[in-house]
Order: C-alpha cells, then sequence, then structure tokens
C-alpha cells in the first residue's frame, strides 16, 4: 500500500487518519458559508488529478520549481478540505524536493498518488454524509466562532 511505502524512517509524519472532519466546519466559519466552504471541497476533489499529474510530471524532470508549485497548493489545500493524510504525504515529498533528493521526491510522489482515491473517497463520503444529516445546513451545527475574522462592534478608525 503506498501508505506503508510513505511511512517509518522514509516519511515519520505520515498521519494515519485519513480526514479531519472539523475541517470543513473550521472553514465554513472563517467564511461565514457553509455553501462556501462546500464549494470549495467540490472544487478540490475536481482539481486533484490534474494536480497529482502535474506534480508527478514535474518530479519526473526534475523541475524543482514547478514541482514545488504544485505541491505547496496541494499541501495547502489538502489541509483547508481536512485531508490530513493526504497532506502529510505532500509534505514528505516537499521535503525531499526541498533536500534535493530527486529520486526520493519522485518515489514519494508515487505514493502520495496512491493515497488519493482513499483521500477522494473520504472527502465525498463526508460532504455526502453532512448532506444527508441536515440538507442546506451541513455544516452550520458545528460552527466555531472566528473572532479574529469578526470586527469589533466599537471599533473606530
Amino acid at each position: 500500500m503506498a501508505a506503508e511505502r510513505l511511512s517509518g524512517s522514509t516519511c515519520p509524519g505520515l498521519a494515519a487518519e485519513e480526514l479531519d472532519p472539523g475541517a470543513l466546519t473550521r472553514l465554513a466559519s472563517e467564511l461565514d458559508s457553509d455553501e462556501l466552504a462546500r464549494s470549495i471541497a467540490q472544487t478540490y476533489l475536481r482539481m486533484l488529478d490534474s494536480r497529482l499529474t502535474r506534480a508527478a510530471s514535474a518530479l519526473e524532470r526534475r523541475d524543482e520549481i514547478a514541482a514545488m508549485d504544485v505541491l505547496l497548493s496541494l499541501r495547502v489545500s489538502s489541509a483547508t478540505v481536512g485531508l490530513v493524510r493526504l497532506e502529510s504525504a505532500v509534505r514528505c515529498v516537499i521535503d525531499a524536493v526541498r533536500r534535493g533528493e530527486h529520486e526520493l521526491a519522485r518515489q514519494r510522489g508515487t505514493s502520495m498518488v496512491g493515497l488519493a482515491d482513499d483521500a477522494r473517497a473520504a472527502l465525498s463520503t463526508h460532504l455526502e454524509v453532512r448532506d444527508d444529516a441536515r440538507p442546506g445546513a451541513c455544516l452550520e451545527e458545528t460552527r466555531l466562532p472566528v473572532p479574529h475574522l469578526r470586527p469589533a462592534a466599537d471599533s473606530s478608525f
């Protein structure tokens, strides 16, 4: 399995869990929009294959700049939607690229691609379950306050 190739001394930071179910709740709270958070997750799923293909191609060509461009974007977006295992796998690839270990980066990139199917299934299932639980307000129940995004009532400029 891809996760086994990334774990241990090869990639000691690989997360055990596939999905942080609270990530979309936090995103919805920060954006003050359940619909926008859901749209971001759906866009992530639509773009995942092309990002992985671009990363694999850049790693194969040893194009560090192109690889880092797509890998950093994939790391941040994976964390944003709660795909913690895929995000930690991407970090492992990034670490190898930063150290100039091209063959290790390519191998880790291949293993990272192997994790994408489980990540995609986990996020898709999470979105479906949230829809079934309470259509129209799937993320609203568990919103967390994000005070730094809300303007103070008495602030003056």
